[in-house]
Formats: C-alpha cells, sequence, structure tokens
C-alpha cells in the first residue's frame, strides 16, 4: 500500500531529493534538526487540542489557554539560539492564542479535532492526513487547518485543502461543505467551497502524481528559497549551487 498525504506531495513537488532522503532513504532522523518555528508550531497546535479536549465549554479563556500552552513548552524547547529567542517565540503564541480566544466561539465543540484520517482511493494507494479540528453547522461540515505562519498567496494550497475535505468525507456521513485554513497570527480565513463533484478529479490528480513518484528514479534536487530550511544541504547533490543561490537571493535583499 503506497500512502500519500498532501505534506508528502508538497515535499515531492518542492524537492524530489529531498523525498528521497525522508521517505525513500529514511535518514531524516540523522540530518533533522530542531527549528524554532516547528517547535512553536506544534506547541500551538497541541495546546488548542488541550483546550477543547481537556477544557469545559465555559471554562475556556485565554488564561486557560495560556497555561496549556506553557505546559506543552516545558515538554519541549528545542530549536531556540538563546533565551532571548526562545521568548520571541513564545510571545509569539501567546500572541496568537490570545486573538484566537477573543475572535472565535471557544465554547463551540469541534465534531473532529487533531488526529491522523485516511482514506483507500484504489487497492493500493492510501491518502492520509493530520485534520486539524472540523465544526458542523447548519450547512454541513467545516474543516479547517491551522496555519501558524504568515498567510501567503503564493504558497496556499487549494488541493490540500480538497484532499482534507475528501478525507474527512470519507469518514463522516454529513457533508463536506467548506475547508479553510485558519491563519492564527492575523485570525485569517482563507477558505473554498466544497461540493461532491470535487472529489472525482481530486482523486485523479492524486492518482496521477503518485505515479509519478513510482516511476522516479533519479530525484533530481530543485533548487529554491526553501533550501535554506532544508536538513539535508549538506549532503545534497546540488549543495554548492543551492548555497550560491542563497547567497546571491541574500545579497539582493540587503542590497535592493
Amino acid at each position: 500500500m503506497f500512502k500519500i498525504s498532501p505534506f508528502k506531495l508538497t515535499m515531492y513537488e518542492t524537492c524530489p531529493q529531498q523525498y528521497k532522503f525522508t521517505y525513500v532513504d529514511y535518514i531524516a532522523d540523522e540530518y533533522k534538526t530542531p527549528k524554532p518555528y516547528l517547535t512553536m508550531g506544534a506547541h500551538v497546535h497541541n495546546s488548542l487540542k488541550d483546550f477543547y479536549e481537556q477544557v469545559a465549554p465555559a471554562d475556556r479563556t485565554f488564561e486557560v489557554l495560556e497555561q496549556l500552552l506553557r505546559k506543552r513548552w516545558k515538554e519541549n524547547r528545542q530549536g531556540f539560539r538563546n533565551a532571548d529567542d526562545e521568548r520571541e517565540w513564545g510571545l509569539k503564541a501567546l500572541q496568537m492564542l490570545k486573538l484566537y480566544v477573543l475572535k472565535n466561539d471557544v465554547t463551540k465543540n469541534p465534531v473532529m479535532l487533531e488526529n491522523y484520517y485516511d482514506m483507500e482511493i484504489t487497492e493500493d494507494i492510501k491518502v492520509l492526513g493530520r485534520i486539524d479540528r472540523v465544526d458542523q453547522d447548519a450547512e454541513g461540515l467545516h474543516v479547517i487547518d491551522y496555519k501558524t505562519g504568515k498567510f501567503d498567496p503564493d504558497e496556499v494550497s487549494d488541493d490540500q485543502l480538497a484532499i482534507y475535505a475528501m478525507i474527512i468525507h470519507a469518514n463522516q456521513t454529513i457533508p463536506v461543505y467548506k475547508a479553510s485554513y485558519l491563519y492564527l497570527a492575523t485570525n485569517q480565513l482563507y477558505s473554498i467551497d466544497i461540493s461532491e463533484d470535487l472529489y472525482e478529479p481530486i482523486t485523479e490528480e492524486l492518482i496521477e502524481k503518485v505515479e509519478k513518484i513510482r516511476v522516479d528514479r533519479q530525484y533530481l534536487p530543485r533548487i529554491s528559497e526553501r533550501c535554506k530550511h532544508c536538513d539535508f544541504i549538506e549532503i545534497c547533490p546540488k549543495s554548492t549551487e543551492a548555497k550560491t543561490y542563497l547567497e546571491q537571493r541574500r545579497y539582493v535583499s540587503v542590497h535592493p
């Protein structure tokens, strides 16, 4: 069974070589380094999960959510340069959560929350994803994916939202009518409408993408701005070219 997810697809499309190191050679644990934005993001997601699972609707306040974040933070403090850097990321997390409580109806209980769900699209392909939250209202189900990064229209993936909706559709009898990214730093919602006629083309597209990955024997590196965050840059066949590209980009940003 070939298992695919929006995360794996994005990695392959960003850089097939990074995909190979991670999912073919399985050397990610050897080279992976903690990153502050990932540590912060994980704590924000987990704190919101705890908030809904552990706290009664009437007791859901920012003060309670802050304590949940601080508890989670103690579990993992890796990736920060120093105490000041850690404090800066911690304040970002607190600001996100404070805005979340201020702008959203936190007394409403989600029908699904922070878990992995999957569906088989063929006899040997399974698509899976981690769904942050699913709400239900009079129109049906609303799939929500939290984002702790900044909104960038060039980075938005409607396909990822559609895949999440398709997975939930396969696991629920109530129809999905909307799927959204919720950008926590600004409480900005980016949404797409969902209808059942969307699922067939998405399934066909997934099958085509999986076949492309399956027949790839080269996994050629793809140099981009994302190379600066890649854990494998030192062992990448295009390491020198990637570093030159990043240095040129840095110079242009400093000397516009």
